[in-house]
């Protein structure tokens, strides 16, 4: 029969083995520590540098699907602003508006008018020409000038029309009062301490 090992060999396996265990965890946790964390630490920020790009790159996309929009949309906000800068322009522009007007009356024939400037107050903090204009003929070729004087492409206001009867058969005349709405431009805002001559002398108060 073989002989049993002693305590002190049995204790030297164990030393063994437990160098071994101890040698291997140690392995163990450097490699973890020293290699598969930095490597999870790296993996970590690069996944939010992902995410982050991916939120730049949605956030292009979109803005450019609004700049394609807003491009798209450019040639009929250049269509509306000619059309109000026509309904409502920057000044009076009453020679124009009284050109039109006479040739609304010379496409019915047998009426006559008459445009000038009025006295009717204006209200609101839109400025307006007020004018007065005065038709006369036969009632449904003055009619039909008023409806075509209100539908010129001009933002206007008709405030009162009369209608009385004329010496001749059939015929009316006509009186309405129209105001003209145009919109001035701003004015850039000056310097206070300049004067509006170009010289730094205060102009004189206008008297009365």
């Amino acid at each position: 029969m073989a002989p049993r090992p002693t305590t002190r060999q049995r204790w030297a396996v164990d030393r063994q083995q437990l160098l071994i265990l101890l040698v291997a965890a140690v392995m163990l946790t450097s490699f973890g520590l020293l290699v598969l964390w930095p490597k999870q630490r790296e993996l970590t920020a690069l996944g939010h540098a992902v995410d982050h790009e991916r939120d730049v790159v949605s956030q292009k996309v979109l803005a450019s699907h609004e700049g394609m929009y807003v491009s798209a949309r450019i040639p009929s906000l250049r269509m509306a602003q000619r059309v109000f800068s026509r309904r409502l322009p920057s000044e009076p522009a009453v020679a124009q508006f009284l050109q039109v007007v006479a040739e609304c009356v010379e496409a019915e024939p047998g009426v006559t008018h008459e445009i000038g400037q009025a006295q009717i107050p204006v209200t609101g903090s839109t400025p307006a020409v007020p004018l007065r204009l005065c038709l006369a003929g036969p009632f449904d070729a003055v009619y039909r000038c008023l409806v075509g004087v209100e539908g010129i492409d001009r933002l206007s206001r008709f405030r009162r029309v009369r209608f009385a009867r004329s010496e001749g058969a059939g015929c009316v005349q006509a009186e309405a009062e129209i105001l003209l709405y145009y919109l001035p431009e701003e004015q850039p805002a000056t310097n206070p301490g300049q004067s509006g001559n170009g010289g730094g002398t205060t102009p004189e108060r206008a008297r009365g």
